[in-house]
């Protein structure tokens, strides 16, 4: 995961990146925000991390030319890799642009595997 910006919380994180990328990351993080029952974030590994009953779900971050969600699941993003159509997904990370932000419906889709995901494992 990328670093680059010291934080000790989400919001300092945020308030500690270009306006543009901040703008892009923060449009994820309320789409996760929203659908995640319970969600709880903190920095981890120097980035925002969502958590899901206690495990880490995904995380954002930012670096000089893109932004970044962390799916933090390689088989999963193996499984979503012909279904995501924007960004460009490298490993399990998700790179996009504040040109070409992610749609809410990719980030749904990320967030609602992921969950189940952790859920198939609780």
């Amino acid at each position: 995961m990328e670093r680059g910006f010291v934080a000790d919380t989400v919001e300092e994180y945020l308030a500690a990146v270009p306006p543009a990328q901040g703008k892009a990351i923060d449009a994820v993080r309320q789409v996760i925000l929203s659908a995640v029952p319970g969600c709880t974030e903190h920095i981890g590994y120097g980035v925002p991390i969502f958590d899901y009953r206690k495990r880490g779900l995904v995380g954002l971050s930012v670096a000089e030319d893109y932004c970044s969600l962390h799916l933090m699941s390689p088989p999963l993003a193996r499984e979503l890799k012909p279904e995501i159509t924007e960004g460009d997904l490298v490993g399990a990370t998700l790179h996009f642009t504040p040109d070409e932000p992610l749609s809410e419906s990719t980030v749904l889709l990320i967030v609602e595997r992921r969950m189940a995901e952790v859920d198939a494992h609780s």
